[in-house]
């Protein structure tokens, strides 16, 4: 009888550290998805609607206010959360190509960056977007 009421405690001790759930278990939100913000142009804070669709595969497709595909291009993140790509307008104006870096904060669930004409992801301005997941 001495080792039943040790082994019961630890039991009981056992359960109330499995059962607990913890309401922040919840993951943190994924590149891959619709994310939705506003752009600045040159230092202007942010204030222009803009949203973007990272797809899988590398896909990047920008999305105007009414939900169309503006423009497709390419995009890649690396270890550090740094998030790089292009897109070329299929809608006015066609073949303008626009260029983005930026920093992905998974915990928050948003995306900061600078976009740019063609190759330069710094000479335009400034982005922010939030997940629409």
């Amino acid at each position: 009888m001495k080792f039943l009421k040790p082994l019961v405690f630890l039991s009981v001790l056992f359960l109330s550290f499995t059962a607990c759930k913890k309401d922040s278990d919840k993951p943190a939100p994924t590149l891959q998805g619709k994310w939705t913000g506003k752009y600045g142009m040159g230092n202007d804070n942010p204030a222009h609607f803009y949203s973007l669709n990272f797809k899988a595969g590398g896909v990047l497709e920008e999305i105007n206010q009414a939900g169309e595909v503006r423009g497709t291009g390419t995009w890649e993140i690396d270890n550090n959360n740094i998030i790089t790509g292009t897109t070329v307008n299929t809608k006015d104006p066609v073949g303008v190509k626009f260029s983005i870096i930026a920093s992905f904060y998974p915990s928050d669930g948003i995306v900061l960056g600078n976009w740019g004409y063609d190759d330069s992801a710094t000479d335009g301005g400034t982005f922010e977007l939030k997940s629409k997941n």
